[in-house]
């Protein structure tokens, strides 16, 4: 029998006591004890999964590897909110890569472009995976250079307890958001609490590109990689519907600049005193950690004149090194780790769906109302791989420069300045 042992930092030891409250810049790892007399192989892991949630289902993974491969020694090293992309930048330009390791969209396209990602078309594993996701990661050549081993969904977050104090009932399209917002707002309560990451930039998109997603979206990607002005275009409602928001002061500009995503924006909305919360689903665990004191739900975003929105995307994707010295023990590492098993483990600890043909759905009955329109497709791809341009930075670089005071107008003349780059 193999011993493993978890070594955690002290930022991280921190994290667990305290219910995730602290920021960034921890790390942890998980790697066992090799049997002296016996020869390894050492593969290395690098991830952005370091909270106490995801811990015990990637150690678990991870085990379930090396007990079947016993001269295999894998560390897993995980890192923290933007510390992470942060040190990942540094290894990319050291050459020094993991051999897995974590990628999102901008990223991916980048290092695929470069020859340094493997391709894992080969795996058997891709077959098992919904023709949604496949979308998302087969290239036209047929190509592989990601896998995701979630699906994640950004949703509103609603204290139904404020709701009813406040006589209010729960928003379910775009002019019963507006009121209960100006209510809130013009009793001197900031409705929604944002972080920095992405609430704005995945309103943008719920608001303008839920129409290309309920007919042929492949088409309306491919015509947006040549002509990217149409896709800024495509955004501007959206645009638009952030500055009202700002401009109604529905937010607070100053507070979402420093709000650190799955950390401050939970302690905000767990004080009880905001009706609203813009984040991942993964996150209701932690805010039930925090015993706000209070009912609440994830929904999706009441921002169409006719209904919600769901937005949603390939998550947790890990990608190869190509030039892995073990890429041969890598591939059956990444085969393990994309199992139907270990995805169910992995999603089911952090309240997010499988990417595979599974009818499994999580357990927290806080996101069902979000899940609904998961099943029925009232969906958008909030970071779609099928598209080559870089538009997560330049979404997350135009909503900073709102939250700065620049209108719409400008925000969509800087974001056809960021996309033609």
């Amino acid at each position: 029998m193999k011993l493993y042992k978890i070594i955690l930092s002290t930022f991280l030891v921190l994290t667990l006591m305290s219910g995730c409250s602290q920021r960034s810049s921890e790390v942890m790892l998980i790697e066992n004890e090799p049997l002296a007399e016996q020869e390894h192989i050492f593969l290395s892991v690098y991830g952005y999964k370091a909270d106490a949630h995801n811990l015990t289902a990637i150690e678990s993974i991870l085990n379930r590897y090396m007990e079947q491969n016993p001269e295999v020694i894998v560390t897993y090293e995980g890192v923290k909110g933007i510390d992470y992309w942060n040190a990942f930048e540094r290894r990319v330009q050291a050459n020094g890569l993991d051999d897995v390791f974590m990628v999102d969209h901008d990223r991916e396209i980048e290092l695929a472009a470069q020859g340094k990602l493997a391709d894992l078309s080969g795996l058997p594993t891709i077959e098992k995976y919904q023709d949604i996701i496949k979308e998302q990661f087969i290239r036209e050549d047929g190509s592989v250079y990601f896998l995701p081993t979630c699906i994640s969904a950004y949703g509103l977050y609603i204290n139904y307890d404020l709701l009813e104090e406040h006589g209010q009932k729960v928003p379910e399209k775009w002019s019963e958001f507006m009121e209960v917002c100006q209510y809130f707002a013009g009793k001197g309560i900031t409705p929604i609490v944002a972080n920095n990451y992405a609430s704005l930039r995945n309103l943008i998109v719920g608001k303008s590109l839920y129409s290309v997603y309920q007919k042929d979206s492949a088409a309306a990607i491919e015509a947006f990689n040549h002509a990217p002005e149409e896709l800024v275009n495509t955004l501007r409602p959206g645009i638009e519907m952030v500055e009202e928001m700002i401009d109604r002061k529905w937010i607070d500009c100053e507070e979402v600049s420093v709000t650190n995503q799955t950390s401050d924006d939970l302690r905000l909305f767990a004080g009880g005193d905001r009706p609203f919360m813009i984040t991942g689903n993964w996150a209701t665990s932690r805010v039930a950690d925090m015993e706000p004191g209070f009912s609440c739900g994830v929904h999706p975003f009441p921002i169409l004149d006719d209904g919600s929105v769901l937005v949603i995307e390939a998550n947790t994707c890990i990608s190869v090194n190509a030039g892995s010295e073990h890429i041969e023990e890598v591939m059956e590492l990444v085969e393990c780790i994309t199992q139907p098993d270990s995805i169910w483990e992995y999603c089911d600890s952090q309240n997010s769906y499988t990417p595979l043909k599974d009818d499994r759905v999580p357990t927290d009955q806080t996101i069902l109302p979000a899940s609904e329109y998961l099943e029925s497709g009232r969906i958008v791809i909030g970071s779609d791989y099928r598209l080559s341009l870089s538009l997560d930075n330049s979404l997350s670089e135009i909503t900073k420069q709102m939250l700065d005071g620049i209108s719409s107008d400008e925000a969509v003349a800087l974001l056809n300045q960021l996309l033609a780059q």
